[in-house]
């Protein structure tokens, strides 16, 4: 446990470069420089939330690797449910979100990151997950408040975050089990309840200004998204930012 840090994320890469064994994990009070996916700044406030990253070195082939975003949003779901009763919700690929008023307001969002360099030669993923637990609305940056949320918020209470993390490690080491030694048939269909995007017509936006619309139809065998497109065809998406649009 760490009281401040730039990133767990980037210290959780350092200690892996230096042979920290699988399941190493990271936990800050607070970050100076959080991250989120696609470069955007993860609000890191102290004492609030929770802030974590952890090391898994054992997935060696792609059928593993592309499932780890998605075990770690179904592991945060599943987290939540357990000690709030709350059902989450996700949005592809990894966002975890509450649903209020039939808007979905993100809690906990998550970044993945392979590195490589490690002395023994292996694959080393780091999973970073931040959760919204104690925040206020007040403290949310005044952009964020029709959009993020927190278990506060939501339950009208506080929750105790040392329960929220063992019980996360806990969810995140039954998940990586599973899938390292089963494959991820399981994981795509815990991945799939959860689901708000699969049905909904949704826009992709892209690297720059593209952007496509369509039906998201399902996940495939990787885990990337299928979408009808409104050409018709069917694509894959591996990389994008949705936006339920219906």
């Amino acid at each position: 446990m760490y009281d401040e840090v730039d990133s767990t994320n980037r210290l959780l890469a350092d200690l892996a470069h230096k042979s920290a064994p699988d399941g190493t994990v990271v936990v800050a009070e607070s970050q100076t420089a959080g991250r989120g996916r696609i470069g955007r700044q993860w609000v890191s406030p102290p004492g609030l939330n929770l802030y974590v990253s952890i090391l898994l070195t054992r997935p060696q082939v792609t059928a593993v690797l592309t499932w780890i975003p998605l075990l770690a949003a179904v592991a945060v779901v599943r987290a939540i449910r357990d000690l709030t009763k709350r059902a989450a919700r996700l949005k592809w690929p990894n966002d975890v979100l509450m649903v209020r008023n039939g808007n979905g307001r993100k809690l906990a969002g998550i970044l993945v990151e392979a590195i490589g360099g490690s002395p023994a030669g292996t694959r080393l993923v780091v999973v970073g997950i931040g959760v919204n637990v104690n925040m206020p609305l007040e403290t949310f940056p005044q952009d964020l408040r029709s959009t993020a949320t927190s278990l506060l918020i939501e339950t009208g209470r506080s929750v105790e975050r040392t329960r929220l993390l063992a019980s996360l490690l806990g969810a995140v080491e039954v998940l990586y089990d599973q899938l390292c030694d089963q494959g991820p048939d399981g994981i795509a269909a815990a991945y799939r309840e959860s689901c708000d995007t699969i049905g909904r017509r949704v826009r992709i936006e892209l690297m720059g200004s593209a952007h496509i619309e369509g039906t998201a139809e399902g996940i495939a065998s990787d885990g990337a998204l299928r979408l009808r497109a409104d050409d018709g065809k069917m694509l894959e998406i591996r990389a994008g930012d949705v936006v339920h649009l219906g």
